[in-house]
């Protein structure tokens, strides 16, 4: 029986990779360390891990930030019985806060190997459109559907001192980072958009100027998984300011181990300098602070926002919600 584990990403979340079968990372954006973007201050995020307690060799040990009850995946155990009301399946998950640290995923006995990058095969990819069955989560693996710096700003380099295990100041790490995961082996690939209404839309990267910008679908979500023969998976969390380490073991199971990790605003606090905006506009501002990441910071910074078809209008709007999707970066 081997250990199969898959993570999806979601939120301000910088991917840097440097091509197929190279390790990887993924910074979660210190959004409120940046500073002002476009004049307003982001609100402060949250870095996350989740996961349900029930994937843990060593759950009692692992010491969750917090525990919550939540409908379970197929599958679950645990089972509650409330009188007159039946009985419903709930699992016990865990969150652990990331910031301030890293994370590195360990296969115990084997060798990393680098990180493999989804490459669908020819002619089977919509990218830029949406996929025809935008509910299929399998359309969405193309990686193209994250956005790529390369392709916004004709320079996708990360400026050096944010990525690296030997990056990190004396009181942990780099301005604008809140944490960092290495990645040494398994697949990258996209995966399907968070939210139903985004997933049939197509964004505008536009600039200051008058050109029509860049099309193309988005994702919010970027999914990397590992199947290993190992006895062990162990996910360690590391504080670089000081701390406990802690430690996730994940052990072989007969279905995958489905972990979190996400980087959304940690409130909304009423008064703040968003509520002035439309959501649609937020969105677009979060996109801005990747631009700060640049090794070369370009003085045109163009941002999603949605484009519409001039015949037909394909949604009605972001209903109340807003966009937050990951970035692709290179170190070189």
């Amino acid at each position: 029986m081997s250990v199969a584990l898959s993570i999806a990403f979601t939120g301000l979340c910088a991917l840097v990779v440097d091509g197929d079968r190279r390790p990887a990372e993924v910074l979660l954006v210190d959004a409120k360390g940046l500073g002002e973007v476009g004049g307003v201050a982001l609100p402060e995020h949250a870095p996350t891990l989740v996961a349900s307690l029930s994937s843990l060799v060593n759950a009692e040990t692992s010491s969750p930030t917090r525990v919550v009850v939540a409908w379970p995946s197929q599958g679950s155990a645990a089972v509650l019985s409330t009188p007159g009301r039946g009985s419903f399946a709930a699992e016990q998950v865990g969150l652990w806060d990331l910031t301030g640290s890293e994370v590195r995923i360990k296969a115990q006995g084997r060798e990393g190997g680098g990180v493999e990058l989804f490459q669908p095969p020819n002619a089977t990819s919509s990218w830029p459109d949406p996929p025809d069955n935008f509910n299929d989560p399998a359309s969405w693996r193309d990686l193209r559907f994250v956005a790529n710096m390369r392709a916004l700003a004709g320079d996708a380099r990360i400026d050096a001192t944010l990525v690296g295990a030997d990056h990190a100041g004396a009181g942990g790490l780099p301005r604008g980072v809140a944490a960092r995961i290495h990645l040494d082996a398994g697949r990258l690939e996209a995966g399907i958009p968070s939210q139903a209404i985004f997933r049939h839309d197509v964004f505008e990267f536009r600039g200051a100027g008058t050109e029509p910008g860049l099309r193309q679908a988005l994702t919010d979500t970027v999914r990397w998984s590992l199947e290993t023969d190992a006895s062990a998976v162990v996910i360690e969390i590391v504080p670089l300011a000081g701390g406990t380490v802690k430690r996730l073991v994940l052990a072989p199971n007969a279905r995958p181990h489905d972990l979190f990790i996400s980087n959304l605003p940690a409130e909304n606090v009423p008064g703040h300098a968003h509520h002035a905006l439309s959501d649609e506009e937020m969105g677009a501002l979060h996109f801005g602070a990747y631009y700060e990441l640049l090794m070369r910071k370009p003085a045109e910074r163009p941002l999603p926002r949605l484009w519409f078809p001039p015949v037909e209008r394909k949604a009605t709007g972001l209903s109340g919600t807003i966009l937050c999707p990951p970035a692709m970066f290179s170190r070189h």
